[in-house]
């Protein structure tokens, strides 16, 4: 990779990749002044006006079957599209004109100088700041070893650009470019420059799929940082500047979407569904609402039923928009590695309940798509299901699960979509799909402890409701695994404030060693649908008090009661497995 660099890029190769921070681009100006050209005071004779037009593509690898790495023998050529495309002066590196590929990756520049030397650039960003629908996403290398790294907003920005040419006397029909791979039959050898502009498209792709029953959708701002130097590896010095991220992830709340690179470890460019699956966290966290804790989770998972829904939305969203049933993850770039195929219509996938993001995956496309693969005979189209995530969805009273989707969703549609809704849910071992608080929810996963209610009821007026939580789905201490948080609905009697008491009764050691970490430590997180109120989350042992601000009578309000120590990977491996509590809401004298 060339070097980040605040000076004028050199003239370069076609298709070479810089990261440029945007910042420092000279836009230098041309002309003016007092000089003169020829006669005293005279004018320089002003050019003739000519056209440049031209197609941009990069190159796309597809995965091998089965998503077993990459087939680089089988690239193909896709349109650049929607990017910035600019036309700079090859002596003084000034930007003549900027303009926008079109959805056929076409580009075209009027009013040009006639026989001047330039180049184009293409800048890794999608910018559409008019028209009813808006976005703005930018590529850049968030890699950074210095001492005083910039802020990931201004780290640089990933361009292309061009061989020089001359505008000639009548313009150029035809000047194309190619974001190349970078691969020379067996490694990298080369600037990988696609790799930017292919995760641009399937961005593009996912925005216009949205656009389409949508068409004022308005897209906050956002980053999308890639470099060779990411890995799915971890260290004691893990983090965004020195490329160790673990994975490919999106930030919560800051519109920072994260994708690994580095070629011996894992390549997620040209793997369209996990792109778009990350970018739908960012359509959950900004036109929608995502209340799932995150963390480690892997197929066959029990999972906390905020995450499983989380998760499996964005993968439904992924096939949903790429058109594609198959979730690929090929692994790194020079092997037959898959870290996942998993099909939405396929594989021998077990259906396991609201509480597995496979079930909500299936759920989801199987409402979408038009195929009946056997019990899936009809569709809804995306538009209903689009309308509830950015609707009820968002000001619903539960938390996010399929019991809030689906039973919303329902609520909208006539009664063969009722039906097709009922039969999916049972599909799926799910029986509860007519009640956001999942109340009378069967599937009790084999029986397990602690898993049903999916909500307990509390009263607010000093009474002691007994609850337990059970990390007996949690190989790790990861604590987003089913019942490691239980939800409890809370009804207030009196408009006040209220002192919340969450006492440990399982018995923990008497006499804990120093540094042990063995006592327990409940935590309690207040909600009134979406809207954060208040949480117990200090270090003192085995309870935790506090004041809530002022709640008010008749409304409902709901909680998230855990214990630490399963998120705690100090905590022994002798600490138990399962946790009670005795919570109390009192009003304040």
């Amino acid at each position: 990779m060339p070097q980040r660099s605040t000076d004028k890029p050199n003239f370069l190769r076609q298709s070479r990749l810089l990261p440029v921070l945007v910042l420092a681009l000279v836009l230098a100006a041309c002309g003016g002044g007092s000089e003169s050209f020829g006669g005293s005071g005279s004018a320089p004779e002003e050019k003739p006006k000519v056209a440049v037009t031209g197609q941009l593509n990069y190159e796309f690898v597809p995965p091998n079957p089965v998503c077993r790495g990459l087939d680089f023998a089988s690239t193909i050529l896709r349109p650049v599209r929607g990017a910035t495309v600019q036309l700079i002066d090859a002596a003084t590196s000034a930007v003549l004109a900027t303009t926008q590929s079109d959805a056929s990756g076409d580009y075209a520049f009027a009013n040009i100088d006639a026989d001047t030397l330039v180049r184009l650039r293409i800048r890794a960003e999608l910018k559409k700041a008019t028209g009813s629908s808006r976005w703005d996403v930018e590529v850049r290398d968030n890699y950074d070893l210095s001492a005083g790294p910039p802020a990931l907003g201004s780290r640089p920005l990933y361009v292309v650009e061009g061989d020089v040419f001359d505008t000639g006397a009548d313009g150029v029909a035809g000047q194309n470019m190619t974001a190349q791979t970078g691969w020379g039959g067996a490694s990298y050898v080369g600037d990988r420059s696609a790799a930017p502009f292919s995760i641009l498209d399937s961005i593009y792709t996912a925005m216009t799929f949205i656009e389409s029953v949508d068409p004022d959708v308005f897209f906050p701002p956002l980053d999308v940082f890639w470099s060779v130097n990411n890995t799915s590896a971890t260290t004691s010095v893990s983090g965004t500047d020195t490329g160790e991220l673990g994975g490919s992830f999106y930030s919560v709340g800051e519109n920072r979407l994260f994708l690994v690179g580095e070629a011996a470890s894992d390549t997620d460019e040209f793997d369209d569904h996990v792109i778009v699956h990350e970018w739908s966290h960012y359509f959950e966290d900004n036109l929608s609402r995502a209340d799932s804790i995150g963390g480690p989770h892997s197929i066959g998972s029990l999972l906390d039923p905020r995450l499983a829904f989380g998760e499996g939305w964005a993968t439904a969203l992924a096939a949903m928009a790429l058109g594609d049933q198959l979730y690929c993850d090929t692994g790194p770039a020079d092997s037959d590695f898959s870290r996942l195929a998993l099909g939405a219509e396929s594989g021998s996938y077990d259906a396991s309940g609201w509480y597995d993001e496979v079930s909500v995956l299936r759920f989801i496309y199987d409402l979408f798509d038009t195929n009946d693969e056997g019990g899936d005979p009809g569709s809804i189209g995306f538009a209903p299901i689009y309308a509830v995530m950015t609707g009820p969805q968002v000001s619903t009273d539960a938390f996010t699960t399929i019991f809030s989707f689906a039973a919303e969703l329902r609520s909208t549609l006539d009664l063969a979509g009722q039906a097709l809704v009922d039969a999916q849910l049972a599909r799926e071992d799910m029986t509860a799909g007519f009640d956001i608080w999942g109340v009378g929810e069967a599937n009790t996963a084999g029986g397990a402890e602690d898993v049903v209610p999916i909500y307990a009821d509390l009263t607010a007026d000093g009474s002691v409701l007994p609850i337990c939580v059970n990390s007996q789905f949690d190989s790790g201490r990861d604590g987003n695994k089913l019942t490691e948080n239980r939800f409890l609905r809370i009804t207030v009697p009196l408009t006040d404030q209220y002192d919340v008491t969450m006492t440990t009764t399982t018995a923990t050691p008497v006499t804990p060693a120093p540094g042990d970490r063995d006592q327990s430590d409940p935590d309690i997180y207040i909600f009134k649908g979406p809207q954060f109120i208040d949480q117990g989350i200090s270090a003192d042992e085995n309870v935790e008090t506090f004041r809530t601000p002022e709640l008010q009578a008749g409304e409902t309000y709901i909680a998230a009661v855990e214990d630490l120590r399963f998120d705690d990977e100090l905590a022994p491996s002798s600490y138990p497995e399962r946790i009670c509590f005795e919570i109390s809401f009192a009003s304040t004298p």
